[in-house]
Order: structure tokens, then C-alpha cells, then sequence
């Protein structure tokens, strides 16, 4: 599973298309919806109902209730933020039973995983030293692959905008 650093970037590209203002403040809100979903380590329930479409479905419907303005943009860019780290947990390196994310929860209980692997397992035995090998080496696969992809969204609609 990715990185905190590679779902903020995945979350930042998801949503920036359909934000209603493009600004730091956020681009760093649609990190941290991105990176929401792994919250459910606190309570012991890893890559379930918090890892679907279901659950970006009800937190861009939470985005669009709260919105006071651009309701339905807010409400969109939530949503893929959210899908956003679905999507990559999908695409990563899963270890631990039951393999891959409830992904079409409630309409699914059953777990997918990509038959591809693009982004390796991040390691959460900080304790052990070759977590941090791990764990650099994830990340540099995130930067490559989710930077350029990040950096090019954000270029383009700075482009577009000027």
C-alpha cells in the first residue's frame, strides 16, 4: 500500500480538475481526504468499508452538505480524492490476508487486487531496520511514478488558468 506522501499526490491529481478554487490550502485538503481512508489503522479495520467506493461516495456527499458554495465541485473533489487512495491501494503490493481493499463495498464484500503491481509495500515495523530500505524505496517509486503525474495536472491548469 502506498504511502502517505503517494495518496496525497494521487488525491491532489484526482481532484484538482473539479476543485472549485485551485489553491495551497487546497491542494493540501485534498491530500489529507486522500490519505483519510488509512485512519481506519486507529480502529483495526485496514483496507475494509473505508477503502471503497461506497465510502468516497458518503464523504464527497459530506463535502457536498457541508459546502456553502460549489457544492456539487466540492462534493466531486472529495470524491476522487477518496477513490483516489482505492485506487492505489488496488494497485499495490498486498501481503496480509485478506489481500487487496473491499473496493465495491456495500455493493461487494469481496476484496480486489490488481493483477499488476505498480507500487511496492510500505513497511509499518519501524522497529526493524530494513523497514526504512523499504519504506525509501516505496517512496521513490511513488515520487516517479505519482509526481510527474501530479506536477503535469497542476501545470496544466496553472497553463489553462493564465
Amino acid at each position: 500500500m502506498p504511502s502517505p506522501v503517494g495518496h496525497a499526490l494521487g488525491g491532489i491529481a484526482a481532484a484538482w480538475s473539479v476543485v472549485p478554487r485551485r489553491e495551497r490550502r487546497v491542494a493540501l485538503l485534498m491530500a489529507a481526504v486522500a490519505i483519510a481512508p488509512d485512519l481506519d489503522l486507529i480502529v483495526g479495520t485496514h483496507r475494509e468499508a473505508s477503502h471503497s467506493v461506497g465510502a468516497a461516495a458518503i464523504a464527497g456527499a459530506v463535502a457536498w452538505v457541508v459546502a456553502r458554495r460549489a457544492r456539487w465541485r466540492w462534493g466531486a473533489a472529495v470524491t476522487l480524492a477518496w477513490a483516489s487512495h482505492v485506487l492505489l491501494d488496488w494497485l499495490s503490493n498486498d501481503t496480509r490476508p485478506p489481500i487487496g481493499v473491499l473496493a465495491l463495498w456495500p455493493f461487494s464484500d469481496a476484496y480486489y487486487k490488481a493483477s499488476i503491481e505498480i507500487f511496492p509495500a510500505v513497511s509499518r515495523r519501524y522497529w526493524e531496520s530494513r523497514s526504512w530500505m523499504y519504506n525509501v524505496r516505496a517512496l521513490i517509486v511513488e515520487l516517479v511514478v505519482l509526481g510527474p503525474i501530479a506536477a503535469a495536472v497542476l501545470w496544466w491548469w496553472r497553463r489553462r488558468g493564465a
